[in-house]
């Protein structure tokens, strides 16, 4: 793979690209259902609804969402899911490499608030910036996060790459007009990322080196 444009600032997703959130998540969504009495849900269909908005993810799952559901799972079961939160490996290496390059870097996410589970996981000391659903108007796939993050990391956009793991991020790419890598660390393959605009595919974050190095 060769480096073909000049990369000033990377945004990453957070779920399936950069931490493997789909156990924790699995977990207590299951935790949940049992609170509020309905059925069990799968990891499989967890992964197939990472990267939507909760409100969203509950609606697939349930056929509904109620605010007190999420009041109680962000109350009960928060700190357990974080604590079940996995980084992928390499991950850490190459956000400290990348900054030792002058590259900025920085996580843009549907989740809605992101800072904590930035620190649970110990990434938030490697990131320039970080945005959540509280910090725009529009989530994913309108492009309100990226031009955020990027506005925060002052890089252009044509300097600009977004990595993300779905369909969503990469339809998100191509609403904002910046390259995207698609990860096949979570749910879609190389060829389905390629199908909704990657721009390069990536089965580890590692290889985002060799589009940075001189």
């Amino acid at each position: 793979m060769t480096k073909d444009v000049e990369i000033k600032g990377i945004l990453f997703d957070f779920d399936m690209t950069l931490v493997d959130s789909s156990y924790a998540i699995h977990r207590c969504i299951n935790l949940l259902a049992d609170y509020i009495g309905v059925e069990h849900v799968s990891r499989e269909k967890v992964l197939e609804n990472i990267g939507f908005t909760i409100e969203d993810c509950y609606r697939n799952f349930w056929g509904d969402f109620k605010q007190e559901w999420l009041d109680y799972y962000r109350e009960m079961f928060r700190s357990e899911e974080q604590d079940g939160l996995l980084l992928f490996p390499g991950v850490l290496e190459t956000l400290s490499i990348l900054r030792e390059q002058e590259i900025k870097v920085g996580v843009a996410s549907n989740r809605y608030i992101i800072q904590p589970v930035l620190e649970a996981t110990k990434l938030a000391e490697y990131l320039d910036a970080s945005v959540g659903l509280i910090d725009v108007e529009n989530a994913k796939p309108e492009p309100d996060i990226l031009y955020k993050g990027f506005e925060q990391l002052d890089v252009s956009l044509e300097n600009a790459v977004y990595v993300g793991d779905t369909d969503i991020d990469m339809k998100t790419t191509i609403a904002a007009g910046v390259r995207g890598i698609g990860m096949t660390t979570g749910n879609f393959s190389s060829k389905s990322l390629k199908k909704f605009g990657a721009w390069k595919v990536m089965d580890d974050v590692r290889e985002i080196l060799a589009l940075t190095s001189v």
